[in-house]
């Protein structure tokens, strides 16, 4: 043997059939790696454009800085951009209730006010507004506008400036005055300061935080983190987002493990039918370590052929859907380049690809020295042949092919072991990743059914006039109304989050185990309808309005906005005491069922909300009339529907336009569901794929065996039965490890690491019953095209080829 590079060409290029099928293995696995490491690296960079879309490009904030601490912060190497924004309390705009900021305009980008119109206010008797709350007060740069302070301080104000708008605040229906950081000094009105600090890239947050807070002795109670941006960046220390990168990392050394079942099993299947072979070559003079370097250098030369076909098809993964928000999300994402690569992502792809190879081939190659001459001669190792006992239970219990079918899958444990943990890690991978997508539609804030574009709230009560017009409005497409107030409820005090308590200084319990409740809690009434949608956010227990009216029942809501800040101040169970007082004295309620959370919040700070039945809540309060309506619009003529219905509407009634903001939640939402349902599919894909080769590189090499079934009158119906058999055998064993494994790793990665989103964690039956029909359908469907090529050779031909 002169060169063995040349020996393994030569060799290569005798088995073209079974070669590719060992490429298109490793080129399978390296794409898997590929495009599921580029994806995660490309989420990351757009997980950040959205976060710093929504929450502003900032890491940190101190509250009321001194200008010593903001000279020597802006000071620092490592800061990219610091600026202040002041938070004044609420006034008015020309009667109308706004809020009422002021920010320098070094950080104003960074906090996406982003200027229209006009200039910055600088001048103490400046401002800037917002484009739709301009529009609607008919103002226009240049104009004077009355302000009056908390402190009912009444100053006039030049609007020099229209800046982009807000969604929130639109939503809310509360405009935002900017005033110059001058004439936020020059107010007497309450006030709370804050410097946004923005890092360069690369910098370590947490440990430039604490030199910060070290070398200026600042409090943690002066500081503030963009904890949603640091998430994004992987610096959070908040345990909700540790939890994710567990279950994160958990899943991508899944992943890894994938790409290197997927080669190990092909390429092991691939050298070990080949044992002839080897003992040809040890026949001709050959030995030990030639045979060894033989087949390691295959390897080599597979891997080099693979690799870059990997590295395609991940790229090209990432290319997709790279395009698909980029000509979705224009706003946010038109400026980025089409073509997004992922270093990461390729280096991932080589290294695994390499090193995977380099250990498949470390085993086979030990057993291809070993083979004796002998074995070149008799074939003993291709025909194996069971004990006669279990041979004939599967005979007396099944037709002769299928009976063979069975033993030929389980004679040789190895075989069955790789091909079935193959099948297995696939759809561990697949019930793993659902656990992202249960976090994706549980815990973003999505658009649900009941979500309102327009709502209408009213201090009075909403007539029964207007919700009848509304409803047959041609424009609209759902209008429903809530009832809501506030009541003095108390329960087992132990029910009390203990954060809760901290925050309210202790709450003193009875000796009844009940407590002086220290703030009202909110009550909101549901009809039918929104008791149905409900039950997408229900935790524990049923929306069943007959019930709840029947029993006296009331729902739970876990998570209660604060101050904007979802939080959880109760911790209730099924069947919990609520007691309410009524105009007609205190009424027992019982806690029949647990949302997770509600799509609307309010100014009034409470301890919790509660939902019950319009009858109940009419029973508990008084009250018939509706407070609030939801309106949602069709999708075309929304503007003449908008201006219809502010036609119908008196001055005590204020409009809320959800609009914007709905918009811009559906986007952050397609922007993580693009990449994790990505991730999905891209496991799907790839796991039919490899299934599909690792049937074929099987079939392919019993080539030798098939012709002697053949040639000893086995027809070609029975020939396909046995086949079909034996790769069932391969699916079925594979699909029982995967989906017990899959379900254990499901429910862990809910229970330790998701706990704290409120997942429910359910048997996932429908997804076991749709893999077990998709793997059996995709492994009748992958023997097909060998089994062809098998019998159109001759029965000479096919038993000599190898």
């Amino acid at each position: 043997m002169k060169s063995y590079l040349t020996l393994v060409t030569k060799y290569l290029s005798a088995h073209k059939k079974k070669t590719r099928l060992v490429v298109t293995s490793v080129a399978i696995s390296v794409a898997l790696i590929t495009g599921i490491f580029s994806m995660l690296d490309v989420f990351q960079k757009f997980e950040k454009m959205q976060m710093i879309h929504d929450y502003g490009n900032y890491h940190i904030s101190i509250k009321d800085a001194t200008e010593k601490e903001r000279v020597v912060i802006s000071s620092r190497i490592d800061v990219k951009t610091s600026g202040e924004w002041i938070f004044l309390k609420n006034g008015s705009l020309n009667g109308k209730t706004c809020r009422m900021d002021a920010i320098e305009e070094s950080i104003a980008p960074n906090m996406r006010v982003n200027l229209l119109e006009g200039k910055y206010p600088v001048a103490e008797n400046q401002m800037m507004l917002e484009e739709w709350a301009a529009e609607s007060l008919k103002l226009k740069v240049g104009d004077t506008v009355k302000l009056v302070f908390s402190d009912n301080t009444v100053k006039p104000f030049l609007l020099s400036g229209i800046c982009s708008d807000y969604s929130t605040t639109k939503a809310g229906d509360q405009p935002t005055a900017l005033l110059s950081v001058s004439g936020a000094n020059a107010a007497n009105a309450e006030k709370i300061s804050r410097l946004y600090i923005e890092f360069k890239n690369g910098v370590n947050v947490n440990k430039a935080q604490k030199d910060i807070q070290s070398s200026l002795q600042l409090m943690d109670d002066r500081i503030g983190r963009n904890e949603y941006l640091l998430a994004a960046i992987g610096q959070s220390t908040e345990n909700k987002a540790t939890s994710l990168y567990i279950a994160g990392g958990i899943l991508f050394c899944i992943v890894l493990m994938a790409g290197v079942m997927m080669i190990y099993n092909t390429f092991n299947i691939s050298v070990m039918e080949r044992i002839q072979q080897f003992g040809l070559l040890r026949c001709i003079g050959a030995s030990q370590i030639q045979i060894k370097k033989l087949v390691r250098r295959e390897g080599l030369h597979i891997t080099l052929r693979a690799i870059p076909i990997g590295l395609l098809g991940g790229i090209l993964i990432t290319f997709f859907c790279t395009a698909l928000l980029k000509f979705y999300n224009k706003n946010l994402f038109g400026e980025i380049s089409l073509f997004q690569f992922s270093i990461m992502g390729i280096v991932a792809g080589i290294a695994v690809g390499f090193l995977t190879v380099l250990i498949a081939s470390f085993v086979p190659a030990k057993k291809a020295a070993k083979v004796s001459p002998v074995n070149a001669v008799t074939g003993s190792s291709d025909l194996k042949i069971s004990k006669k006992k279990k041979q004939g239970l599967l005979t007396r219990m099944f037709h002769v092919e299928t009976a063979m079918g069975i033993n030929n899958a389980i004679v040789k444990k190895k075989t069955l072991l790789l091909m079935s943990c193959s099948i297995a890690i696939s759809i561990v991978m697949f019930l793993g990743f659902q656990v992202f997508i249960d976090f994706l539609n549980t815990s973003m804030k999505t658009s649900k059914p009941y979500t309102p574009d327009i709502t209408l709230t009213s201090e009075n009560s909403l007539s029964s006039d207007l919700y009848s017009n509304l409803r047959n409005m041609d424009g609209t497409k759902a209008v429903y109304g809530r009832m809501f107030g506030y009541v003095k409820a108390t329960f087992d005090a132990s029910k009390l989050t203990d954060s809760y308590k901290e925050s309210m200084g202790g709450i003193p319990t009875k000796d009844n185990g009940l407590f002086d409740a220290p703030e009202p809690s909110w009550l909101i009434s549901y009809d039918r309808n929104q008791l149905d949608w409900a039950n997408a956010d229900l935790l524990e227990g049923e929306l069943s309005e007959e019930k709840l009216n029947a029993q006296n029942g009331i729902i739970a809501v876990a998570k209660n906005l604060r101050n904007n800040i979802s939080t959880e101040t109760t911790s209730f169970q099924l069947g919990d005491k609520v007691f309410i007082e009524t105009p007609n004295g205190t009424k027992e309620m019982t806690v029949m069922g647990i949302l997770r959370s509600v799509p609307f919040n309010d100014s009034v700070l409470s301890m919790t909300m509660f939902i019950t039945t319009e009858k109940l809540f009419t029973q508990l309060t008084g009250e018939e009339s509706y407070q609030a309506i939801d309106i949602q619009l069709k999708k075309s003529g929304q503007e003449d529907t908008f201006n219809q219905i502010k036609s119908l509407l008196n001055s005590s009634t204020t409009v809320y336009d959800a609009r914007q903001k709905n918009a811009e939640t559906n986007q952050t939402f397609f922007t993580m569901a693009v990449f994790i349902y990505g991730f999905v599919l891209v496991i799907a894909l790839i796991s039919i794929l490899n299934i599909i080769n690792t049937m074929n590189t099987s079939v392919a090499s019993k080539t030798r065996y098939l012709g002697v079934m053949r040639a000893i009158g086995m027809s070609g119906t029975q020939l396909d039965r046995m086949v079909t058999v034996e790769a069932a055998t391969y699916s079925l064993s594979g699909c029982v490890i995967g989906s017990v494994a899959g379900i254990a790793l499901q429910k862990a990665l809910i229970t330790f690491t998701l706990s704290s989103y409120h997942i429910v964690w359910k048997f996932p039956g429908a997804q076991i019953g749709l893999i077990f029909l998709l793997i059996l359908v995709i492994t009748v469907i992958s023997v097909i095209s060998p089994l062809k090529r098998i019998k159109k050779q001759g029965v000479s031909e096919v038993i000599g080829s190898l």
